[in-house]
């Protein structure tokens, strides 16, 4: 992955993922802007947690700070998710999760709207990397597609807003890849990450 983006980061911890853009319009004295991956939970915003007890090393790209990636033509950009976390080391196929955080507040509605543009960029994403800069195969990685809405965590799962669980494994057949919809992704292994269980 080094060798395709700039600026990427390594973790053996918990893994905190908060994007600013909006925050910032209403608090002008931060001095954080954009998609910040981070070891440190944010203060002052909701975020997306990869929790790592087991301190599995993973990768991390914010693809806010690789835009010329995603500008095949030099011009025109490509729509894409905030970020990627990739696992460095595992027994088998690794893993590698693809990440959209949506804040918005308000009514059902917005959350529904917002997990399917989510869902949207993510596929985007996921195409795009595979197929136009062939980062990867379809075979080479166990793939997650995280959407995260972190101002709504009574409403874990968001997915149960939108698809239906047809849809849910129609993803799966066509794209090899499974949806977590939750502020919280458990990091087991350098193979193994999960959506948390609730009673």
């Amino acid at each position: 992955m080094e060798a395709h983006f700039q600026d990427v980061q390594h973790f053996e911890g918990d893994v905190y993922v908060a994007d600013y853009t909006h925050y910032v319009q209403d608090h002008p004295e931060m001095n954080a802007a954009g998609v910040v991956i981070s070891a440190d939970k944010p203060d002052a915003i909701e975020s997306l947690k990869f929790c790592n007890p087991n301190k599995v090393k993973v990768l991390a790209v914010n693809f806010e700070k690789n835009e010329a990636f995603f500008k095949p033509d030099g011009r025109n950009k490509v729509a894409n998710c905030e970020c990627m976390l990739v696992a460095e080391q595992g027994t088998g196929k690794r893993w590698l999760a693809l990440a959209e955080l949506k804040y918005c507040k308000g009514e059902d509605r917005s959350i529904t709207r917002n997990f399917e543009d989510a869902l949207i960029q993510l596929r985007d994403t996921f195409i795009y990397l595979r197929d136009s800069r062939h980062l990867f195969t379809v075979d080479s990685f166990r793939f997650y597609w995280i959407i995260s809405i972190p101002e709504h965590s009574e409403k874990i799962p968001f997915s149960e807003f939108a698809l239906s669980q047809d849809q849910l494994l129609e993803y799966k057949a066509n794209y090899n890849s499974i949806i977590i919809s939750d502020n919280v992704v458990n990091i087991w292994t350098g193979t193994v990450i999960r959506q948390p269980e609730y009673e």
